[in-house]
């Protein structure tokens, strides 16, 4: 593919950089998002970092989105980076980050909130749930439940609380997952990965749900009674990879036959020893067979792929589209690799198909590519970990 420059640039010069199929339509100079969803003419950016918490954006006019109201987190050492809506309710995360002053044994404030949204520039907040110490990472939702990755009182680490969010004024606890050794106070005996041994996040499709857990491989879980998910298939991988488990997607439609999941891990800042180690790959699966996922590939990116130095800079992968269309195409997010969509129409033999390396914020060293939506229109919205928000089309 031959390589095009989008005309925006920063104060220091510095230029997106994009395959010739890609359409760069605007950059908005926000606050760096941790997660974007987009519902109609409205996206919903939970910001990364405090003070900022969520804001919503009116982008009717993809050239020219609008803020119509930012939140704030409701306590000075909280972040609410994830955020998740259906029709007027909005669910954003409450999670310990840690500051100047911060202390998490003293945190009192994790959980997440509701809000109605009826009003977009004046949300309106319904009720708050407070789970326990560090409190709730991502999540997933429908019309009828959240599933809400969080720390809980006896447990280390994360773990799976579904809770019955129809009444959005009195959500209602139904179920709980977790895997072996996290029950420290129903007796188990602590994983010697402590709190590595996590949930990240579970992503429901269908009477299943597809769970990515940390520096503990994926795991498939059973939610057809939903008052008691249970295991159908634990995988770690032999020897372990550097790089913790993010997402662990299911496509809806089967590929060649198959039943396919995607998934991501997420590349750490700090890599330590792990350094010279792989970069962070996407992955698939055949998942035909739930009670035992098969790994199909490991695709790792060239680091070619990107004109920042990997050995300096946050380089791997992060997170993708949390929907894979009939035409197989998904769209990872690369950190200083930018965007890449990918063909996974043999899952066994990923293709790119197009890419998009935004300019990184003023004063950053590199982009940190952190989620992307696609909206209605087909457009793709991408956020940036430190700052800046791209929207771009993709022509095949």
């Amino acid at each position: 593919m031959s390589e095009v420059l989008s005309a925006v640039e920063s104060d220091s010069g510095t230029q997106p950089r994009a395959s010739s199929n890609i359409r760069h339509l605007c950059r908005m100079e926000i606050a760096g998002g941790g997660q974007i969803v987009i519902d109609g003419n409205y996206a919903y950016v939970g910001h990364q970092h405090r003070p900022q918490g969520t804001s919503i954006l009116d982008i009717a006019d993809p050239r020219k989105p609008r803020i119509l109201s930012t939140l704030t987190p409701n306590h000075p050492w909280s972040h609410s980076h994830k955020v998740r809506c259906v029709g007027d309710i909005m669910v954003v995360n409450s999670e310990f980050e840690h500051g100047p002053g911060s202390r998490r044994e003293e945190y009192p404030d994790g959980g997440f909130r509701i809000y109605d949204i009826k009003d977009r520039t004046h949300p309106k907040l319904v009720t708050f749930v407070k789970t326990h110490g560090k409190g709730v990472h991502r999540f997933d939702m429908d019309e009828n439940y959240a599933y809400i990755s969080t720390e809980m009182e006896g447990f280390v680490g994360n773990i799976l609380v579904i809770y019955d969010i129809r009444n959005p004024s009195k959500p209602l606890e139904v179920s709980r997952w977790w895997m072996e050794r996290q029950n420290v106070a129903g007796g188990e005996e602590p994983h010697p990965k402590r709190a590595e041994h996590r949930l990240h996040h579970a992503m429901r499709c269908g009477t299943e749900m597809y769970a990515g857990c940390w520096m503990s491989g994926i795991s498939i879980i059973d939610v057809s009674d939903i008052n008691r998910p249970s295991t159908l298939s634990r995988y770690e991988y032999d020897p372990p990879c550097p790089e913790p488990t993010h997402t662990f997607l299911k496509v809806p439609h089967p590929i060649g036959g198959k039943r396919v999941v995607v998934s991501t891990e997420e590349e750490r800042s700090r890599r330590g020893a792990d350094a010279g180690k792989p970069h962070a790959p996407l992955r698939t699966w055949d998942v035909s067979d739930p009670t035992k996922p098969q790994l199909l590939n490991s695709y790792f990116l060239a680091e070619s792929a990107t004109p920042y130095p990997t050995d300096k800079v946050r380089f791997g992968t992060h997170q993708l589209r949390e929907k894979v269309d009939e035409d197989n195409l998904i769209y990872v997010t690369w950190f200083a690799g930018g965007l890449r969509i990918l063909d996974i129409g043999d899952p066994a033999n990923p293709k790119e198909r197009a890419y998009f390396i935004p300019k990184p914020g003023d004063g950053v060293a590199a982009p940190l590519t952190n989620d992307v939506f696609k909206d209605r229109r087909g457009l793709l919205w991408v956020t940036d970990k430190e700052r800046g928000l791209d929207v771009i089309e993709y022509k095949n």
